[in-house]
């Protein structure tokens, strides 16, 4: 797992040019995009969702939502191509004549793409869904940029430059003292950690190390979203018997709103002296990389915490036997 995280600059930097080489016929009058996805596929979903400068659906369900039909693009996105849900989602906006395109390494989704004529996009085969995120979202994201459904113009190369900083300073070469990720896992170590992104734009990184978290460290985690926690999920912690053993992470970056950034202060002194909390910033300059940036940063943390919890990050023995 460690080869793959530390190869993650150079995957993305494979995924835009996989992008940039598929030119699936997209219709014009696109208003709306529902990408469906589970999992770390989803995340293509995610950062498109991010960036787009129209609404990003992400369907997580075997069925479209009521809104599928005009001016509608679906893209399906499934790593192994055997998703359940998004063949089922796809296979519901195919009924409905709905332009579509299918990303993945093969499997039914490939065959499904072939058999109605619609472009699919292949990946290289061999990683677990949640380390092929470069390939999948990155890919995704140069052609909506191609079609000019973006809202930003995506400086790639600062991106990557932004990608590999987060890799020098935090590969397994790196020792702990001088390695933040590495210092970071080990102030999570034994216990429950809470991601709080902020909505609109760090809320798909809160997700992202969330799920990793639960992936690749095999222990329970959770996220949610500023503002929307400061009106509920803050009273949980007043009682100091049952806030024991959490531990908070603020992501924050340059693209928050202020008043978003003024609450994650203000919660930070909060809990000071009851729940250990850190806010983690990010590196590069635009939304792009800096987005992308902490995501890269938190597989790290990911990793180092199974290494901490003794266990190996790469299988997820409890999804595949629940799949059989």
């Amino acid at each position: 797992m460690i080869a793959v995280i530390e190869a993650y600059p150079d995957q993305c930097r494979e995924g835009i040019a996989l992008g940039d080489g598929f030119r699936p016929e997209i219709p014009t009058g696109v208003d709306k995009v529902i990408v469906c996805g589970m999992g770390g596929s989803a995340m293509a979903g995610e950062v498109a969702r991010r960036f787009s400068r129209v609404p990003v659906f992400v369907n997580r369900n075997y069925t479209l939502p009521s809104f599928a039909g005009d001016g509608t693009l679906i893209i399906a996105v499934s790593y192994s191509g055997n998703t359940a849900e998004t063949i089922s989602g796809l296979d519901a906006g195919l009924r409905a004549r709905i332009p579509a395109f299918a990303v993945s390494s093969g499997g039914k989704l490939e065959e499904i793409a072939r058999s109605h004529g619609i472009p699919h996009l292949r990946v290289p085969r061999g990683y677990q869904p949640r380390a092929a995120m470069g390939y999948l979202a990155l890919s995704v994201l140069r052609v909506l940029a191609q079609a000019g459904l973006l809202r930003i113009e995506p400086d790639w190369e600062e991106l990557i430059h932004a990608l590999e900083s987060v890799r020098d300073a935090s590969r397994a070469a790196v020792p702990e003292a001088d390695n933040p990720a590495k210092q970071l896992a080990r102030s999570l170590y034994g216990r429950i950690p809470l991601f709080y992104g902020t909505a609109g734009n760090t809320d798909l990184v809160a997700m992202r190390w969330k799920t990793q978290v639960n992936e690749n460290s095999k222990q329970p985690a959770f996220w949610n979203v500023i503002p929307e926690l400061n009106h509920n999920e803050i009273v949980g912690f007043s009682d100091e018997r049952l806030r024991q053993g959490l531990s908070c992470v603020f992501l924050e970056n340059d693209y928050d709103h202020p008043e978003n950034r003024a609450r994650i202060e203000i919660m930070h002194e909060l809990l000071h002296g009851k729940v250990p909390a850190v806010v983690i910033g990010a590196d590069g300059r635009s939304e792009l990389s800096q987005v992308l940036s902490q995501i890269h940063f938190g597989d790290y943390v990911s990793y180092y915490l199974a290494i901490l919890n003794q266990i190996d990050p790469t299988p997820v023995e409890l999804i595949e036997s629940f799949k059989r």
